[in-house]
């Protein structure tokens, strides 16, 4: 069994919690799908109304995602994105069968404000992640291997 993913868990606060995560996968290697998300702005300690990403930003670049998720402060509610190779073609994942099928290279998913989900096809990427979200102090820090990924069927709403 060999490890296709990762698990953890960020502070449930306001923060640039997604920069972070970013940081451990080279992000700018990618063009990503921000399938789906809510993350609101906050300036002065509120909320204002305004969010991370607009509903028109739907693919961008991996330097334009962590120039925007660097720049702010904000509250995270959930987030998926998928990257993908820039040559690539975007395509549309719901399982992990689906995500081995497909182009795709990265599923990040962060739910619930504080759960965070990894799936990576590079199984050396998944080791290094796992080794700097530890480092990082995240808690709850475990490897998913691909036999529980697929039985399980993880579902990508």
């Amino acid at each position: 069994m060999s490890n296709h993913g990762i698990r953890f868990e960020i502070p449930n606060q306001y923060g640039s919690f997604l920069a972070d995560i970013l940081e451990m996968i080279p992000f700018d290697e990618y063009k990503w799908l921000i399938d789906d998300d809510e993350i609101h702005l906050v300036e002065n300690g509120e909320m204002v109304g305004r969010f991370l990403f607009n509903n028109e930003e739907r693919i961008m670049l991996g330097e334009t995602l962590f120039t925007r998720a660097s720049s702010s402060t904000y509250y995270m509610i959930f987030v998926t994105l998928k990257g993908f190779f820039p040559d690539d073609s975007v395509q549309t994942i719901r399982t992990y069968r689906e995500f081995l099928e497909s182009q795709c290279q990265i599923v990040l998913v962060v739910s619930d404000c504080s759960d965070v989900f990894l799936w990576c096809k590079d199984v050396q990427l998944i080791k290094y992640a796992y080794d700097y979200a530890t480092l990082k102090g995240y808690e709850g820090v475990s490897y998913a291997v691909e036999d529980d990924l697929i039985a399980e069927r993880y579902r990508l709403y």
